[in-house]
């Protein structure tokens, strides 16, 4: 007979607030903001809806903290990959794959998902989006502006309009897997992805 895991029992031993908030993201992602309450979150981190309250003061905060931990989190990976590689083809090769595949393995954008549908109702997620949004564009440009440094892009390239460019395909990508659901494809994701960004490197 084999053991049943209760809600939250492999982050037991995680400190308390991140316990609370991986409890939440699993929470988030079957139920969505307004489909969640605070007692679903506590049982599913297993602890009390108390504790949650000592450490979140709404259930609004506690989502912002998910959203925000996660698009840190992804973004903190995918800079640490991209610091070992030289060849420009290769780092969007593998900036564009680890993103796909997070979103496959993580499903991490299921959850910007649900503050998409809340946005229009609630500012403060509205202004968390558009930190996210920031964020991708602004690493896209960083990436660019090192890129002209090295001489992989041409330099007069308008570092500016391509950075808005690739996080418009970043976040319809997001909004691609969700409406694709069992039948995204992340090869042919990636491929696509790969062939539009990529035509900004020089060649050879």
């Amino acid at each position: 007979m084999t053991d049943t895991i209760q809600p939250g029992t492999h982050d037991q031993a995680l400190p308390m607030r991140e316990r609370i908030l991986s409890g939440a993201k699993r929470a988030f992602l079957v139920a969505g903001f307004r489909g969640t309450n605070v007692p679903a979150i506590a049982a599913e981190a297993g602890v009390s809806v108390g504790q949650i309250y000592r450490y979140f003061p709404s259930k609004e905060e506690l989502f912002l903290s998910v959203c925000q931990r996660s698009t840190e989190t992804q973004l903190n990976e995918l800079a640490a990959a991209l610091a070992r590689i030289d060849d420009p083809l290769e780092r969007l090769r593998a900036a564009i794959s680890l993103f796909v595949r997070s979103l496959v393995d993580e499903d991490w954008g299921a959850i910007v998902i649900h503050a998409l549908a809340e946005a229009d109702r609630n500012p403060r997620l509205r202004d968390m989006l558009q930190r996210l949004w920031d964020q991708d564009r602004g690493f896209a440009a960083s990436f660019l502006r090192e890129a002209m440094t090295r001489g992989e892009v041409p330099a007069g390239l308008d570092v500016e309009a391509v950075s808005l460019a690739a996080a418009m395909l970043l976040h319809g990508a997001i909004v691609y897997r969700a409406e694709s659901g069992a039948g995204f494809d992340p090869e042919l994701t990636e491929r696509a992805m790969i062939t539009l960004l990529s035509a900004n490197l020089r060649r050879g």
